[in-house]
């Protein structure tokens, strides 16, 4: 006997009103679709990006494969082992700038020291253009301690990051007074305001204008169109009481400790994906004078960075660097704890540490050190790249975005949609 459904889909901001009080509904079997057994889960992307890279021999395993015994600073992620993969080999083609490497590490734009060079729109920037309005932040971009950031906008400019956790979980998690929210409101107006009168102005041009002209202006009314419906959705969440993360406020350390505030970063990141506040953010750390493990003591990153095979050079760099996987480590452990449905939060959500440079010691940008975590990915493996004829980094990126669901063929310098022996 055949049978029918004729249940209704709703929203889940949909809202029952009676006598002037809103509520919004629980969640109900009606809000997926009709046949879907579970709700689909978002999928998430977070980078992590090291400005000194990481020392090699103690990053890559020697071995390829799934058997590789554990490199140093692997060994202190060891019990994650199965949910990350490590790939070497990887770089960009054209991009053998030293610490100017970085600003095509998320672009893939060639020769980042060029006198004319100018960027191209960071991954984690276009993927905030497809599906940014859907949260209340279309990104966040945090660096330990600095503005620095590595994600780029369309036009080729440095998105700036947050550098205090303390501002940045007041800004996720404590709520405005009325008169914020309402300032807060009215600035998206007034933005909303003059992007009706800007384009007014070129609706009254477009009649004398040519065809190519025409067709320009058609897809800059695309991205006004666009970019007020990110508006009104900006203004939605404005009036909204922010969540409730169920954890102490955050208090920043000491401006030197950036390693700590780097690891309460990793956790800010959990737990706005947690409370899906976003699903786009980049973490850039740029080096730390204090480490936790040996808090007495004080260390210049970028000196031990170049340390030439000095061996008390290396010891040094080591120690900050372990502490950084320490953290890490500590990220992906909170990530794998289940939630009430037995979802794990690092399984939809694809975690990138990386470096633009290879080796900071000579300033190398082959043979970058790539980690990549949960994401739905299959993992366990050293995937080892012929450093002589490696695919592009750009296509780890479309790999991941369409991971995402993102319908992208090409970005920066890709070859392909993905990189051999990394699947999901």
């Amino acid at each position: 006997m055949s049978t029918f459904t004729t249940r209704k889909h709703l929203s889940r901001r949909t809202l029952i009103q009676q006598g002037g009080i809103a509520l919004a509904l629980p969640w109900l079997d009606a809000m997926q679709a009709a046949f879907a057994s579970t709700p689909a889960q978002p999928k998430r992307f977070l980078c992590v990006g090291n400005y000194f890279s990481y020392h090699g021999p103690n990053f890559f395993p020697k071995e390829a494969g799934a058997a590789y015994t554990p490199s140093p600073y692997l060994d202190l992620i060891k019990e994650h082992r199965r949910d990350f993969t490590v790939i070497s080999g990887l770089n960009h083609p054209d991009v053998r700038d030293g610490h100017n490497s970085d600003k095509s590490f998320l672009t893939g734009a060639p020769h980042p020291s060029s006198p004319s060079f100018r960027n191209t729109v960071s991954m984690d920037q276009l993927m905030a253009e497809r599906i940014g309005a859907e949260t209340r932040f279309p990104s966040l971009i945090m660096s330990p301690g600095t503005g620095s950031s590595f994600s780029y906008t369309r036009s080729g400019v440095a998105v700036p990051a947050e550098s205090s956790a303390a501002k940045m979980f007041a800004r996720l998690f404590i709520n405005g007074t009325p008169a914020e929210v309402k300032a807060e409101v009215q600035r998206v107006q007034e933005g909303r305001s003059i992007l009706d009168r800007v384009g007014a102005e070129a609706r009254a041009m477009q009649r004398d204008l040519g065809a190519s002209d025409r067709e320009k202006l058609d897809q800059y009314f695309t991205s006004v169109r666009e970019l007020e419906q990110r508006m009104a959705g900006a203004q939605d969440y404005a009036l909204k009481p922010k969540p409730n993360p169920g954890v102490p406020v955050m208090k920043d350390p000491s401006l030197e400790e950036k390693t700590t505030i780097f690891g309460l970063m990793l956790d800010l990141s959990r737990l706005a994906f947690q409370t899906d506040l976003t699903r786009l953010i980049t973490l850039y750390f740029m080096g730390t004078v204090k480490t936790p493990s040996k808090p007495a003591e004080s260390y210049a990153y970028h000196d031990l960075s170049h340390h030439g095979q000095d061996a008390t050079k290396i010891e040094k760099l080591a120690l900050l660097e372990r502490d950084i996987f320490t953290q890490l480590g500590g990220f992906l452990g909170k990530m794998k704890q289940p939630d009430e449905s037995g979802t794990r939060l690092l399984d939809n959500t694809i975690t990138v540490l990386g470096a633009g440079m290879g080796n900071a010691s000579s300033h190398d940008a082959t043979n970058l050190p790539i980690l990549i975590a949960g994401g739905g990915f299959k993992h366990g493996e050293h995937i080892a790249l012929d450093p002589k004829d490696p695919p592009p980094l750009s296509n780890l990126w479309v790999q991941s975005m369409r991971q995402m669901g993102q319908d992208i063929e090409t970005f920066g310098t890709s070859k392909g949609m993905c990189i051999p022996g990394l699947i999901s």
